[in-house]
């Protein structure tokens, strides 16, 4: 297994004929339910097969528990197992190229054990950057046997989250748009701002003009820049529904920063309770 959490283009096209590859087309959009499966429909990856994002990845939705909670481990792998994953696959996830979908994906399978899984970096956009051929047929697989293991990855619940209000141990890195941060604007939950003591780090920083990753060199820099001194293991990450938050988590990967996990609740859950404190501005 490679050291790095990405693949690209021209190592996936190598691997199209390895009997032990899934690759799973998980474009989504967070305001268009539908988007996904249409887009897979229309062309994708040859052999890839589609992870909804909703019903495959995420869990079922309380109210209180954010836009993209994180699923029961046995339904995910019930899902997983249906898409054909076993415990020697060798697993790709994509999407439309800003890797946040994919990266949440990424993230959930490393949280139920499965440590074999990258991100095709760029995704879509860079695999017809290139001019290779798309498929519109669903392609026949078998289901596979995986079944949870050890996590990979640690999640924060919101219990925890409020804790930490009290000591900040633990530093809080939000992966939202700033002006979502600030509060100066919020497009999908009923309050602005963020949580008291995080520093803001959108994913988009994470990657350049064409939707690839910067350099690990290049991501700890400006990682670092954004601590400012933090201990890297007491980073925990969130956004605004758990989605992008995952693409940050999978960035400091890449740069060599072992963050502590993902509050995947996220700013969604958050503000589901008018008890939880609420900050606005450039401060953290």
């Amino acid at each position: 297994m490679s050291a790095s959490q990405l693949i690209s283009v021209s190592e996936l096209q190598t691997l199209l004929a390895d009997p032990k590859l899934v690759l799973l087309d998980v474009r989504s959009s967070l305001t268009d339910p539908l988007y996904g499966r249409k887009a897979y429909d229309e062309g994708h990856i040859p052999g890839a097969r589609f992870a909804d994002l909703k019903s495959d990845v995420a869990g079922v939705r309380s109210g209180s528990n954010g836009r993209t909670p994180l699923p029961d481990s046995g339904r995910f792998c019930v899902n997983m197992r249906r898409l054909g994953l076993n415990p020697d696959s060798v697993v790709v996830v994509y999407d439309d190229g800003e890797s946040n979908f994919a990266a949440r994906l990424w993230f959930t399978l490393r949280w139920v054990g499965f440590g074999n899984v990258r991100v095709l970096d760029g995704g879509m956009t860079a695999w017809k950057a290139a001019g290779l051929a798309l498929q519109t047929e669903e392609p026949d697989w078998e289901g596979g046997t995986y079944r949870a293991a050890t996590p990979l990855e640690h999640v924060f619940g919101v219990e925890f989250v409020m804790d930490n209000l009290k000591d900040q141990r633990y530093t809080l890195v939000d992966a939202r748009a700033h002006n979502r941060y600030t509060g100066e604007f919020e497009n999908h939950d009923p309050k602005a701002g963020h949580i008291p003591g995080s520093f803001n780090r959108p994913s988009a920083e994470n990657l350049t003009e064409d939707k690839r990753f910067k350099s690990p060199e290049v991501l700890k820099a400006e990682f670092d820049a954004v601590f400012g001194g933090v201990p890297h293991d007491r980073i925990i990450n969130y956004c605004g529904s758990g989605v992008t938050a995952c693409c940050n988590h999978l960035a400091m990967l890449q740069a060599g920063i072992p963050a502590a996990g993902v509050y995947i609740g996220s700013w969604s859950e958050w503000v589901s309770d008018d008890c939880r404190p609420v900050k606005t501005g450039e401060e953290p």
